[in-house]
């Protein structure tokens, strides 16, 4: 009698893990979530059950079969045929020093990502986003949240004395792009390294995403009639008490509501009608704008060399940008 053939259940076991081969590295406030949720519906893209992992800094435990198992459980794969699986994790760029090297020995072949935007902007994006959130006070001014990072950075106070948690002081460094690119260009090959502007996908996100597809090698012609909704937008509650228990829902039910980015996006809006306060934010003060500029100015000054084309124009002339909660 012919014995049917059984796996063996042991190859089952030890099967490799399918990890993330695309990562949207950062930056925080440049269009991350956004361009997540626009490949996450695209049919040749596997997306991470959870935006930002953030594996590669706060799960990665430097012992090779545990981590790849660990990493691979945000990859619910169902479509075996995707051809890139992704994740995005903005913190991924500042604290290149950190993760570079632990990506680099679990997925050496990875591609990345990389969105860059006008640090001066993107930091007072991310304070009215973390004051939005309730990460930030709103008793402290921008002004002295840029002096508050400063002195961290220079250890002039540490952060228990700032009274803020590490992180947010930090997030003003984390826009000095160049030394934190150059880390990920000296450890990986270059052409698995892409670079674009925050500033041109407000410009056209059709054009921008046709730019990602092809060097993603997948369909471009997605895009076509794909309807483009911007995410993560930045806006502050009426009600703190209720915006806090919303902000821990989001948190709690993003695994779900991740698979259904278009139901996420009407429960939103319904929640901005029931509890929004404003959206957008007033002019950043031109102190702190010039404060940063002088800043900033040598890692924009080192960053075209690093990527190998120069800033948008918005970056050069420093102007005043007219921002709004939809960044």
């Amino acid at each position: 009698m012919k014995t049917e053939s059984i796996p063996n259940r042991n190859l089952l076991q030890t099967e490799k893990p399918r990890l993330a081969n695309f990562i949207i590295g950062g930056t925080e406030k440049a269009g991350t979530t956004s361009v997540f949720v626009y490949l996450s519906e695209h049919p040749d893209v596997c997306a991470a059950s959870k935006k930002e992992t953030d594996f590669f800094r706060n799960g990665y435990i430097g012992e090779s079969a545990q981590d790849q198992l660990n990493y691979s459980r945000y990859f619910d794969i169902e479509n075996k045929e995707c051809s890139i699986v992704m994740e995005a994790s903005p913190g991924y760029l500042g604290e290149a020093a950190l993760v570079v090297p632990r990506i680099h020995t679990l997925i050496p072949e990875a591609k990345f990502l990389f969105i860059l935007r006008n640090p001066i902007d993107r930091l007072y994006s991310s304070y009215n986003f973390h004051v939005g959130k309730l990460n930030i006070s709103e008793n402290i001014t921008f002004s002295d949240y840029v002096q508050r990072c400063l002195d961290y950075e220079d250890g002039t106070a540490s952060a228990h004395e700032l009274g803020m948690d590490e992180w947010y002081l930090k997030v003003m460094r984390f826009g000095c792009y160049a030394e934190h690119l150059s880390l990920y260009k000296k450890t990986f090959d270059g052409n698995n390294i892409k670079v674009l502007f925050f500033e041109d996908l407000k410009e056209s996100a059709h054009d921008f995403m046709h730019e990602v597809s092809e060097y993603l090698r997948i369909n471009p012609a997605f895009w076509d009639n794909y309807e483009f909704r911007k995410s993560n937008v930045t806006f502050s509650g009426q009600n703190k008490l209720l915006h806090k228990a919303a902000i821990w829902g989001n948190s709690i039910t993003e695994p779900i509501l991740r698979k259904h980015p278009k139901l996420k996006h009407r429960l939103v809006n319904l929640y901005k009608n029931v509890n929004q306060a404003r959206d957008g934010y007033d002019p950043m003060p031109e102190s702190a704008r010039q404060k940063l500029l002088q800043y900033y100015q040598p890692s924009m000054d080192a960053l075209p060399e690093i990527i190998g084309c120069n800033a948008p124009l918005s970056w050069r002339n420093n102007h005043q940008s007219t921002l709004t909660g939809s960044d």
